[in-house]
């Protein structure tokens, strides 16, 4: 039950809460020049194709892998598949995982000389995609966020930490059952996951509660204005689409689209759905 809590929390937008201050770096814009090698170490990367760049974000303890489906169906575009740290079998980091994902994304996206890229994010994935795109909107093309909002539950600080710990404290059989009942639950057909969930199971514990404390702790509200690229947010059809409709709103240029029926891995749930209102939108864009 613990851990169906933090799951809860992480993928969705909760009531909305005070607003905590801004923790948007904004010294985080200074140009900097990085060699064309330089290699991140709070994600790996997977390219693959030619064309307009893509940049694949995967959720919590997710595989890159689990946008595969979507990577074929871009075939027109270069792909750029990540698995973050301490998910999906790698080691993890000692420094907040959003934070620097989203300023070695900064540097990736230079030291490649990426232009215009398509920001792709699901749920943890969608978050840093937003921060992303707040705090470097020069070196973002378009966005299309998953299933999240700029901010994802008004827990203070203290039930944070709880919750972190419930994340840590997990002992195995607890961690990978659990894990394995919680995700099936995001998905219409389980069986769409299944052939991800024992990658997912191999997550770091700590990298995982540490990434919960940072989300849960972390409103980037405040910051939707300064977001310049046109944005898509594609939602499950549940009940917390009002809320993240209206956190998105600030957002100058942006759309949002409902899947019907779908759960929170929308991407897996109704592909034919999703890659519809997708290419639609990179068509527009």
């Amino acid at each position: 039950m613990r851990v169906w809590l933090v799951l809860v929390l992480l993928v969705t937008a909760g009531c909305p809460p005070p607003k905590p201050p801004s923790l948007v770096d904004p010294t985080n814009n200074n140009a900097f020049d990085d060699p064309p090698d330089f290699k991140p170490k709070s994600f790996d990367v997977t390219v693959s194709g030619e064309g307009r760049p893509i940049i694949y974000i995967p959720g919590l303890g997710c595989p890159g892998d689990m946008w595969q489906e979507s990577v074929e169906h871009f075939d027109g575009y270069q792909a750029h598949v990540l698995t973050l740290a301490g998910f999906a079998g790698l080691p993890r980091i000692n420094t907040p995982l959003g934070a620097t994902v989203r300023k070695e994304l900064v540097r990736y996206i230079r030291s490649r000389k990426l232009k215009n890229p398509i920001i792709m994010g699901h749920s943890l994935g969608g978050f840093i995609a937003y921060w992303l795109a707040a705090t470097a909107p020069e070196e973002v093309g378009s966005l299309v966020v998953v299933d999240a909002g700029p901010a994802l539950s008004d827990t203070d600080v203290d039930t944070a930490r709880e919750l972190r710990n419930l994340w840590t404290q997990a002992e195995d059989e607890e961690f990978d059952s659990q894990v394995r009942n919680l995700f099936n639950g995001m998905i219409t057909d389980p069986k769409r996951l299944a052939p991800f969930m024992d990658t997912v199971a191999k997550s770091d514990r700590r990298a995982l509660g540490d990434a919960i404390y940072e989300v849960v702790t972390t409103d980037l509200r405040d910051d939707m204005t300064k977001i310049a690229s046109p944005v898509l947010v594609v939602l499950a059809d549940g009940g917390l689409q009002q809320q993240i409709t209206a956190q998105v709103e600030p957002i100058p240029d942006h759309e949002v689209k409902v899947i019907p029926h779908a759960k929170h891995f929308v991407m897996l749930d109704d592909p034919k759905a999703f890659f519809k209102v997708v290419d639609d939108f990179l068509e527009a864009h």
